[in-house]
């Protein structure tokens, strides 16, 4: 189940990772949140108890968040392996589309990885996303669709490496795609659509038994 938050909590969590994602963890102090979400400081006390719970609290909202989302298509039965995969792909894609300040801060802060909550949260939050991928590889092998002794780690390395990098290039891409970088509107419909569509076809490319594998 997910963390249940409060609306304070709620608009809490949302200035703070507007700040973390701007400024880094480091540089942003209990004061610049509580004057974000317009509360004061001891309020952030009350609720969290110190900026490193903040962060935990994040963390534990956007993993769960993901974990559901991911569980939901891993263990549905109505569904086949591949489409699993296709829908596995969608919701990474579309989840960080709708959290850009959650996936700059994770982008932000992993290239110093100073903080042990930082550390333990984006690890976590990987191998759970590893563990349910490889659920689903491991249902369309056992179906004979998917090959056996996959290495799931390089290819989670792969699609999630992969998506991480487009947002991580957006600008690049614009100017590649000749299109307005500011403009959501433009990049979900121009550039999302292609990269859904690159890797389903790579990943199933290398996932599904082919005749000369028999």
């Amino acid at each position: 189940m997910s963390a249940v938050f409060t609306q304070k909590q709620t608009e809490i969590i949302k200035a703070a990772v507007k700040l973390f994602a701007d400024k880094g963890f480091d540089n942003t102090s209990v004061r610049d949140i509580a004057k974000a979400a317009d509360v004061n400081v001891a309020m952030i006390s009350y609720y969290f108890g110190s900026k490193e719970k903040l962060l935990e609290a994040i963390f534990q909202k956007y993993i769960l968040m993901m974990r559901e989302r991911l569980e939901k298509i891993v263990f549905a039965s109505d569904v086949t392996p591949a489409d699993k995969i296709d829908l596995i792909i969608d919701t990474y894609i579309d989840t960080i589309a709708a959290n850009p300040n959650f996936h700059l801060l994770m982008v932000r802060e992993q290239g110093v990885m100073k903080n042990p909550v930082l550390y333990e949260g984006v690890r976590s939050m990987k191998l759970k996303n590893n563990t349910l991928l490889k659920s689903a590889i491991k249902a369309g092998a056992k179906a004979g669709i998917f090959k056996k002794n996959v290495d799931v780690t390089i290819l989670a390395l792969t699609v999630f490496g992969t998506i991480n990098q487009a947002f991580n290039t957006r600008r690049f891409l614009c100017e590649q795609y000749h299109i307005d970088q500011h403009n959501d509107s433009e990049f979900f419909k121009t550039i999302i659509p292609r990269l859904k569509a690159h890797l389903k076809e790579v990943v199933k490319s290398y996932l599904l038994v082919k005749e000369s594998d028999k």
